[in-house]
């Protein structure tokens, strides 16, 4: 007999309202500790020729509420998101009624003035705007090139010289974190190219969909936020450049980072678990159930799978007489690769030279220099940033891998175009679901939900604490808004200088400065990890094809268990005056420990 949906069993109905009053009870009642910024809306209202408000204007004027900006309803919003998804495992249903939630929160009751404004200012405009226009252009180009590759028996090919190399279930997951780790210059592309590629290799030694999410999301901000040479890299100098040189900190934003490096516990411990835990070949929680799973019933995909991600249409299914090349499935790889980096450099220097500064091809201060400038642009915060360049790097590497197997004659090239157009339908519930989730972001900007997570944060703390505090200030930031660079943007500016007024500039305790800032750029990652409305975290379960609440509830578990450690080895005791090298000495032990004795081999029986 077949299971009841969850939505339509009353005992989860029951659990959901229960918590929901009881999170509500909490939070009304948590004191306040910092005083909250009054957010002041300035709205421009257009007049047509007559002098007459247009009628979306007219609505926005009447239905103006009292501020609730910093209001611990403001956290209403993303707390329906995260518990319909878990109580009825719906990410759309989740998001859409968080949406709902956010639109009468921000233009009150009359539906008519809340359908309006909600969708224009919260759905609308966020995904319309140029650098939601250039993602999924991004993503279009690349599944149609995956689609391509696939058809042509590239990826096929791939799969087998990497078999050669990945002999069994343990390698292939140290081969597939090791191909995150090479892409380290930009999250984005990481996330898309490593998970779609990588899907055959996965299935082929029967690792589960949520294995391969949470190898291809662990090795994408945490890498990228770690390179000397990425987007994340760019945008972290520039906020700590600015922060640094406002308050007088005779440190540049490069060396501010440089010197943080080595405190960058989170993220480091992210890739060190990450490798032990595919090296050991053991698994605990949710996670192990989903490796068996895969591994005894040969269930990639759970029973419960809600269709999100890249699929396989009938147009991207290999042919049978198609010969499986594999340079037919690297060339396009290494070409979309090449083409994001000489295209991010050539985008930064032509910045560079418009703002007066030089720019040398064999300087690395310089290739840095353009990095920053292609992703940060101060004279236009709210562009595309760099997205433009993995847009046409997409494209062409669509062309290659296409172009390759017409010249091989291994399709026609009616059945290539038709292979890449064909694989567009497949991306129309992802693109819905990004588009959610950045109206929740736009609903939590408005409501000020960031503004109340910081203004709880107490005046009074010793300094030892200051750095931990600040990491979990960080992550229920990210969490609840779903974006690290936003978070970042924000406490960076506030944290920094609570920092300095305890007295972290002295040479005795600058290194609790590094790691409350370490603390910021961390703590982001992490709540964007855990958070079921991050688009990264969206990307990540697009391109595995992993059910999205799969693949947040089985990395869950191993983010925690690794910022546990994190805290414990490196934030705490750090701060406490002992010395870095033994978070690089416990932490290993740790996480050893942990798989050893608490985690299980899929392979063995129950």
């Amino acid at each position: 007999m077949r299971s009841l949906p969850p939505w339509k069993r009353p005992e989860r109905w029951l659990a959901f309202v229960l918590t929901f009053l009881g999170v509500c009870a909490f939070l009304a009642i948590v004191p306040v500790s910092r005083e909250i910024p009054e957010a002041v809306a300035e709205v421009e209202l257009s007049q047509n020729e007559t002098g007459e408000l247009s009628f979306v204007d007219y609505l926005r004027q009447e239905s103006s509420l009292e501020s609730v900006s910093g209001h611990w309803t403001s956290l209403l919003p993303p707390l329906i998101a995260i518990m319909v998804a878990v109580f009825f495992r719906t990410m759309v249903g989740a998001l859409v009624t968080a949406f709902l939630a956010g639109s009468f929160l921000s233009f009150g009751l009359n539906p008519i003035a809340t359908g309006v404004l909600g969708v224009t200012d919260y759905l609308v405009k966020p995904s319309f705007s140029q650098f939601s226009a250039y993602i999924f252009l991004f993503l279009f180009s690349l599944v149609g090139m995956v689609h391509v590759m696939s058809r042509s028996g590239g990826l096929g090919g791939l799969v087998n010289k990497m078999a050669v190399i990945a002999k069994g279930r343990r390698r292939a997951k140290v081969a597939i974190g090791l191909g995150g780790l090479l892409m380290f210059f930009d999250d984005y592309s990481n996330t898309v190219v490593l998970g779609t590629t990588m899907q055959k290799l996965s299935d082929r030694w029967k690792l589960s969909r949520e294995k391969l999410a949470y190898l291809v999301d662990s090795t994408t901000a945490p890498v990228a936020g770690l390179a000397l040479l990425s987007t994340w890299v760019a945008y972290e100098v520039a906020l700590l450049g600015g922060v640094s040189s406002k308050h007088g900190v005779e440190i540049s934003g490069y060396g501010l980072l440089l010197e943080m490096l080595p405190l960058r516990f989170y993220c480091i411990g992210t890739l060190v678990f990450l490798f032990f835990s595919s090296g050991m070949g053991r698994d605990f929680g949710p996670m192990l159930k989903a490796e068996r799973r895969a591994y005894h019933e040969g269930k990639v995909v759970g029973d419960d799978f809600e269709l999100l991600g890249i699929q396989a249409s009938d147009s991207g299914q290999q042919t049978h007489e198609a010969p499986e090349r594999w340079y037919n499935a690297v060339v396009p790889i290494l070409v979309v690769v090449a083409s994001i980096l000489v295209g991010i450099l050539i985008l930064g220097s032509m910045r560079l030279a418009q703002a007066g500064q030089l720019f040398s091809w064999t300087s690395f201060s310089d290739w840095r220099a353009a990095f920053g400038a292609a992703v940060y642009n101060p004279s236009d915060i709210d562009g595309p940033g760099a997205m433009p360049v993995l847009l046409i790097a997409s494209v062409i590497g669509g062309l290659v891998a296409a172009l390759m197997p017409v010249a091989q004659r291994i399709l026609d090239l009616k059945t290539t175009i038709g292979s890449y157009a064909r694989s567009f339908p497949t991306m129309w519930m992802a693109i819905f679901i990004l588009c959610m989730t950045w109206s929740m972001q736009a609903i939590c900007e408005n409501l000020g939900t960031a503004d109340y997570l910081v203004a709880i944060l107490g005046d009074r703390m010793p300094l030892w604490a200051l750095p931990t505090l600040t990491f979990f200030v960080a992550a229920g930031m990210s969490f609840a808004t779903g974006t690290s660079w936003g978070t970042m943007g924000i406490l960076l500016p506030i944290m920094l200088p609570i920092a300095l007024e305890m007295g972290a500039m002295q040479e005795a305790h600058f290194t609790i400065y590094l790691l409350t800032a370490a603390a910021v750029l961390d703590g982001a990652i992490f709540g964007d990890h855990c958070s079921p409305i991050s688009d990264t975290t969206v990307l990540s379960s697009i391109s595995t094809g992993c059910d999205h609440i799969a693949h947040v509830s089985t990395q869950l578990g191993y983010a925690v268990a690794t910022v546990g450690m994190s805290c414990l080895f490196g934030y705490i005791a750090v701060s406490l005056g002992l010395p870095i090298w033994i978070f690089y000495l416990m932490f290993p032990f740790g996480a050893f420990a942990l798989l050893r004795f608490f985690g299980r081999r899929p392979e063995d029986n129950e």
